[in-house]
Formats: C-alpha cells, structure tokens, sequence
C-alpha cells in the first residue's frame, strides 16, 4: 500500500521552522539592544553623557603658567585687577638703559606665546586687557624717567609681539588688541626692608591684568 503523502504536514512543519529561527533572531536582537543601552548607560555616551569636568578658567590657566615660571601674582585694591611680579633677573634694566638682557630676551621669548594662547583662547575674554609696564628708579628728572620708563614697557612689548608671531601666531592680533604698554617713571618704587628706596629693583617691567568684570561685554 502506498504511503500517504504528508505533504500538509511537511508545509506545516517547514513553516514551523522558519516562525522558530525568525523568533530566535528577534530574541537575539533583542539582546544585543539590550546590551548597547546598558554599555552606553555605563560609558556616558548618547543623551544620557555625563557631564564633564569643570573648564578651568583663562585666569586659573595663566596663574599656573605664570608661577610656573616664577612670577609672582597678587591682587591689587581694584578686585579686577592682577598684578604680577616679575623675578629681579628677568626683566630688570641697566642704570639709563631701556635694552634688554639676555635674560629677559630668552624668558620674553618662551614665555609670551604661552601667555598669548591662554589669553587668546576659549576662555581668554576673562582678561579685559594684558598691561606692560616699565619703571624706573628715583634718579634723574621725572620727565626723562617717565620717558625711559616707557621705553622698556615698549621693549618688552615689542619682543614679546615678535615671539608671539614667530610661535603663536594665530594669536598674534588677538593679543596685540588685549596688549597695552606705559610707563609709570619712579612713581612706584621698591623699597628695601628699612624703607629705603631700592634703585637696581626698581627699574624693571611688571605685568598687570585687568579682568573683565560682570556687565561688561
């Protein structure tokens, strides 16, 4: 006797397979979904990113730049405003003179693109105006200090604008608009322990930072 065909049977069963193995992919996507969600919960990735570390500020970054180098930084009366000291070898200036050392040549050099990229970048708007100013001893008239005065300010002023383009310079006009140089002649003098004005300490350059304060844009 023939067998009867199982043909329904087959078509049946056939059909039973394929439902089983498109169950068992959609089970297995299932899975991996669920497994990137919680690879990304734990990453921070995606919307749910978690946030990131506070970006220290244009004054905290050149602060630490500054001190690395051995300048010294405190703020004055006026809460906007910075000064900073430069170290008595740096940017100090023979009797007369307004030429720079060595020293202050090869620190100006270094130093001021550092000072330029902080000032000029993300961040820099904090620092309203970045002040060279030169100082003289309490020798000779006040006219030909105030003049000599000036002078190293714009000494300064012009290596550090040299070395800024040379190494910095997408900086370069950005620092020259926040850059500002005078002199103050031997209006403000350093004085040694007993009072006495300090006359070889005296004639020097410091920095000042005046920072941007709330409402001015």
């Amino acid at each position: 006797m023939e067998r009867q065909s199982l043909g329904p049977y087959d078509s049946e069963e056939g059909s039973f397979s394929t439902a089983g193995g498109t169950t068992d992919l959609m089970t297995s996507l299932a899975v991996v979904c669920m497994l990137l969600l919680a690879a990304q919960s734990v990453t921070g990735t995606g919307d749910n990113q978690s946030p990131s570390e506070p970006t220290a500020s244009a004054v905290d970054v050149l602060r630490r730049e500054m001190e690395s180098d051995g300048l010294t930084i405190a703020r004055a009366d006026d809460p906007s405003l910075l000064r900073v000291v430069v170290p008595d070898n740096v940017l100090n200036f023979a009797f007369g003179k307004s030429a720079l050392s060595p020293a202050a040549d090869a620190f100006l050099t270094e130093a001021m693109p550092r000072y330029a990229t902080v000032l000029c970048g993300s961040h820099g708007d904090e620092v309203e105006t970045f002040v060279i100013e030169g100082h003289t001893d309490d020798q000779g008239d006040d006219i030909g200090n105030l003049k000599l005065s000036q002078e190293r300010s714009f000494a300064v002023l012009s290596k550090s604008l040299l070395a800024i383009r040379d190494r910095a310079p997408w900086a370069y006009a950005c620092f020259q608009r926040k850059v500002s140089a005078n002199g103050r002649g031997s209006q403000e003098l350093v004085r040694n322990a007993l009072g006495f004005p300090d006359r070889e300490r005296s004639r020097r350059v410091v920095f000042k930072l005046h920072l941007r304060t709330a409402g001015r844009g």
